[in-house]
């Protein structure tokens, strides 16, 4: 068998359908896309509202409560309590299959009647506005995390106490400001750094405690600019420019950013991995174009994942196997064209099988073009059939979608095998996290017939007239009290108790951007989920000379000896970038 080059339907550029992704395909009986792998992300997560938020009423019993929907939607929206209650029947919204009509027309009449639930979140205390989190107390405007305490404004914080603005932390405490950082303690403003401790601006460090504005150091302490200091110099120097004060802070940011780019970069983060390729591997075998994955086994295209085995084309997903076209979910089996559906939670657990086209499927199985559906099986379109019924007629249905797909306004094709269209997402594109991964303006998205929410609440806000005191010392508790402006956005923002506290414990000034800008802050310093083909930046005793950009001194002879490293990367960091990357065997030559 050989690749094939198809046309993506939407973006119109080239991929490449791989030998071994035929016989996956085969396996799972389904066709081979006819969207590239970027565009059926895309698809994805723009069924993924994270952090757009609203007050408004349940509609079964009244209750104001925190939902992902805002009041102005068609569809029904029913809190948490009520969703999982007994008080409504998911199958008094099914219907017949009506072979006179496209089966993604009727399936998207299903998701717009049947009630959608408020939050996505379970087991919380006192944590009213997280989403998509589990396990967590005390916690505000947290998302896609589990197991988190007094912490805020991150997304995907795991086992995390007293942490604020971060993007993928681990097991970590009293963090704030960091970007992929792990099993870390008082670390501040930091990437890619892990098991450090009282570590401030600092870049790829390990089992460091006691640094400031550092970058590739290992098992180091009192460190300032990657210079060895005495514990007496280190803590003179925090006294004498504290971060308290923003334009100290702002100050450092800027001259940390040669310090971050005088050091090497690795390729790529793959580690404990075998076969892999992407960035951010851990713990895995056979995974292709994967981002953010661990203990992953025979997969692809893979964002954001863990414990998947023989799996393709999933988004924020754990805990499954056979899977394809899937996100948001946890726990299933031989399944396919899913979103936000859920079976009995980690691996040795039970878990929902047999599951297509379905949306917010709980604890199911055999079931086809499902949605808000809890403890069922053999149901199509949340109409109830026997297990000879349902059998039947699935094949049936899987003809009549060849058949007679469904086309969209810019005459694209959805037949079995294709995933929803973007239209069909209950929000808009830009409530999404499309709109993080894949920015679009208004009229782009209106052109490609997807929705915008232009929702704005009653609410209205007055900025207070209220100027932020440089230094954290000098705020009073009023400023709990004012609404202030984002510097970037010209967004209301407040600061929260809990906030206050953790910046004056820290030693912290106040952010003069809202939550939201913050996050967009972040996602925008995170490298492509793409890789780029070049050469190994070691040149014999040093770095390659490149105009604007440092020049590392090697502390070792490489393999290559006097000659450049021959070995061609493929990297995440596009030729064009400031960074200097070498290949795992250079780097690891110099910082392990």
């Amino acid at each position: 068998m050989n690749p094939e080059t198809k046309i993506c339907q939407n973006c119109k550029k080239d991929f490449t359908i791989e030998p071994d992704d035929f016989l996956f395909y085969e396996k799972i009986k389904v066709p081979a896309p006819t969207f590239c792998e970027e565009c059926r992300e895309q698809r994805r997560i723009a069924f993924r509202n994270e952090r757009s938020l609203y007050k408004r009423k349940c509609d079964l019993c009244g209750e104001i409560v925190v939902s992902r929907i805002s009041s102005d939607k068609l569809y029904p929206m029913y809190c948490k309590k009520c969703w999982w209650s007994d008080k409504w029947d998911a199958l008094s919204y099914g219907r017949e299959y009506d072979f006179n009509k496209t089966f993604f027309e009727q399936f998207k009449d299903l998701l717009f009647s049947a009630p959608h639930i408020s939050l996505l979140s379970s087991n919380t205390v006192n944590s009213e506005w997280v989403n998509q989190e589990t396990d967590d107390k005390n916690c505000y405007l947290n998302i896609g995390g589990h197991y988190n305490e007094d912490s805020a404004y991150n997304t995907y914080e795991l086992y995390g106490k007293d942490c604020f603005d971060n993007f993928w932390i681990f097991k970590s405490e009293l963090c704030y400001e960091n970007i992929n950082c792990e099993r870390c303690y008082k670390t501040l403003f930091s990437r890619d750094c892990f098991d450090c401790v009282d570590t401030v601006l600092s870049f790829d460090c390990r089992n460091c405690q006691n640094i400031f504005g550092c970058a590739g150091l290992r098992n180091k302490q009192y460190h300032i600019f990657n210079k060895p200091v005495s514990k007496e110099e280190y803590q003179k120097f925090l006294k004498d420019n504290p971060l308290a004060s923003r334009k100290n802070l702002l100050s450092f940011k800027e001259k940390v950013k040669q310090i971050w780019l005088s050091a090497l970069y690795r390729d790529k983060f793959i580690v404990k991995s075998v076969n892999s390729w992407g960035n951010f591997i851990n713990e895995s075998k056979k995974c292709q174009n994967c981002w953010n994955a661990e203990k992953v086994e025979d997969c692809k295209n893979l964002y954001v994942a863990a414990s998947l085995k023989d799996t393709y084309d999933a988004t924020s997903y754990g805990w499954g196997e056979l899977c394809y076209e899937g996100a948001h979910s946890v726990g299933l089996y031989n399944s396919k064209f899913f979103l936000y559906s859920v079976g009995g939670g980690k691996a040795g657990n039970r878990q929902s099988s047999f599951l297509e086209y379905c949306y917010a499927v709980m604890d199911s199985h055999n079931c086809f073009g499902c949605a808000n559906l809890r403890n069922k099986e053999y149901c199509i379109l949340n109409k109830q059939y026997t297990k000879e019924e349902y059998e039947a007629l699935i094949p049936k249905i899987k003809k009549h979608m060849e058949e007679m797909p469904y086309i969209d306004k810019r005459g694209r094709i959805y037949k079995y095998g294709e995933f929803f269209p973007i239209e069909f997402s209950p929000f808009g594109y830009n409530e999404t996290a499309g709109q993080d991964y894949y920015p679009l303006t208004r009229e782009q998205v209106l052109e490609n017939g997807y929705s915008w929410n232009d929702y704005e609440s009653d609410m209205k806000y007055e900025f207070s007239d209220y100027e932020i005191p440089d230094d954290i010392g000098s705020v009073k508790d009023d400023i709990l009290d004012k609404i202030l402006k984002c510097e970037v956005s010209s967004k209301a923002y407040k600061i929260i108790p809990m906030e206050l506290e953790f910046y004056r414990r820290m030693g912290l000034p106040i952010p003069r951007r809202a939550p939201l800008q913050r996050h967009k802050d972040r996602i925008s310093q995170l490298l492509p989920r793409k890789l780029f083909k070049r050469q190994c930046q070691c040149e014999g005793g040093q770095s390659v000379k490149r105009e604007s950009q440092s020049v590392y001194k090697n502390t070792i002879k490489h393999f290559h000896g006097d000659d450049s490293c021959p070995n061609q990367i493929n990297t995440p960091y596009a030729p064009d970038r400031p960074e200097i990357v070498y290949c795992e065997k250079c780097y690891l030559a110099e910082v392990v």
